[in-house]
């Protein structure tokens, strides 16, 4: 009788995205994970528009996994950006009470993604636009063939796994994520 070569079960980490731009990121960094990592990435975009929208959106697309008979997610993250705060005060209180209620590790993006990315190129770690605009206009600088929505095939050509370390450095505001996924 042979022995079957079995994979132990990885654990699930549950990633919600504003958009398709923070669905490939996620994708880049399980690629770029240890191929003997325990951790898989389950990334989501969700429907919303605020904060709160989006992680009661987060919410509902946790708990359809969970109907389906899937095992449960280790940890959870919603990536959002920041420029979406403070609009509503008590919107933003409801938010962050529930997203601490359920578990869920907010990764704030300041402004927006594209900042963020901005942030991982060589040179650029400290660079912090105001705005999304202005943070579209800098990434487009330093790295001319981006597009917003890049598959993470495209994304490849920049963001490799020192590109992650150095944003491990520099921000606090992906850090915390990196490190959990097993990013060192």
């Amino acid at each position: 009788m042979s022995r079957r070569n079995l994979k132990p079960q990885r654990s699930r980490v549950f990633i919600g995205c504003e958009g398709e731009s923070e669905q490939s990121y996620v994708a880049v960094v399980q690629r770029l994970l240890d191929p003997r990592s325990a951790v898989h990435l389950v990334a989501r975009v969700l429907n919303g528009g605020d904060p709160l929208a989006i992680v009661e959106s987060a919410l509902k697309a946790i708990r359809a996994e969970k109907a389906k008979g899937r095992e449960p997610f280790l940890r959870r993250f919603i990536f959002l950006d920041s420029d979406l705060r403070r609009l509503s005060p008590e919107r933003d209180g409801r938010c962050l009470a529930l997203a601490a209620k359920e578990g869920i590790t907010l990764v704030w993006q300041i402004p927006c993604h594209e900042a963020m990315l901005l942030r991982h190129l060589e040179g650029c770690e400290t660079r912090r636009p105001a705005t999304t605009a202005a943070s579209m206009e800098s990434l487009k600088r330093a790295w001319p063939e981006y597009k917003k929505g890049m598959a993470a095939q495209e994304l490849e050509s920049r963001i490799d796994l020192e590109a992650l370390r150095r944003a491990i450095r520099i921000n606090d505001e992906i850090a915390l994520f990196l490190r959990e996924v097993g990013i060192r």
